[in-house]
């Protein structure tokens, strides 16, 4: 069984139809299965808006099998399965919730589960210097994202891309004219930054290279600042 995700455009209750919107590669592989010639059954899971989404879904999904092409961590990573079921285990321990609480189905998962769930995932990638398939920036959802961009800053990874080497990048005007190792850094803007999207965030305009990516920057705190080696005096 082959696990699809689509946005519902259109119902027609008298011609028992429905339009759905799925992704080019959903497509694609939906095609393949047609192309069989035999007839297909698809189930159908709605969602509401407390309810884990399907954006949410695909995103937790991608990042475990991320975690599993690595290989990271041990024994428990020979089976795709058996990770999934180790990341379950772990958010539930940590979170104080009986074995088989947590779930990234519909019907008995949560969205605020799912985003810790996902968060929990990316905390592991980020530590362990996991590729990602995605990019986190186009999959959180807007609460999340500043957590994303403060997880970079303390692991010097692009906050777009995730790449490694990646420089601490200023949002706002560090004393002009003075010596940036003689200035305080606390409570100044910062982004992380690759060197190819630091020279696209100079090219575009701050402010423009910010709202593409839905970023806001984070203020530099005591953290932040020993991570980078930046005065606070």
């Amino acid at each position: 069984m082959t696990e699809l995700f689509a946005k519902l455009n259109k119902v027609e209750p008298n011609k028992g139809l429905i339009t759905l919107q799925l992704s080019a590669d959903d497509i694609q592989t939906l095609e393949k299965y047609h192309v069989s010639g035999q007839q297909q059954v698809v189930s159908l899971i709605a969602s509401d808006e407390n309810g884990v989404s399907a954006q949410q879904r695909k995103f937790a999904f991608a990042l475990l099998h991320d975690i599993w092409l690595s290989q990271n961590g041990g024994y428990w990573v020979q089976e795709i399965e058996t990770l999934r079921r180790h990341f379950y285990a772990a958010y539930e321990y940590y979170n104080g919730l009986d074995f088989g609480d947590f779930s990234l189905s519909n019907g008995k998962g949560t969205k605020t589960d799912t985003n810790q769930f996902i968060n929990m995932l990316l905390d592991y990638a980020a530590i362990h210097d996991i590729s990602l398939s995605v990019k986190p920036l186009n999959e959180l959802e807007p609460q999340e994202i500043a957590r994303w961009e403060y997880r970079c800053l303390m692991e010097k990874m692009c906050v777009v891309c995730g790449k490694k080497p990646s420089d601490l990048h200023h949002l706002d005007t560090v004393g002009s004219g003075r010596n940036r190792q003689h200035t305080n850094h606390l409570g100044h803007r910062a982004v992380q930054l690759c060197r190819e999207h630091h020279n696209l965030a100079h090219s575009l305009g701050i402010e423009t290279f910010m709202q593409r990516f839905k970023i806001n920057g984070i203020k530099i705190d005591e953290k932040i600042a020993l991570a980078h080696g930046l005065n606070i005096k």
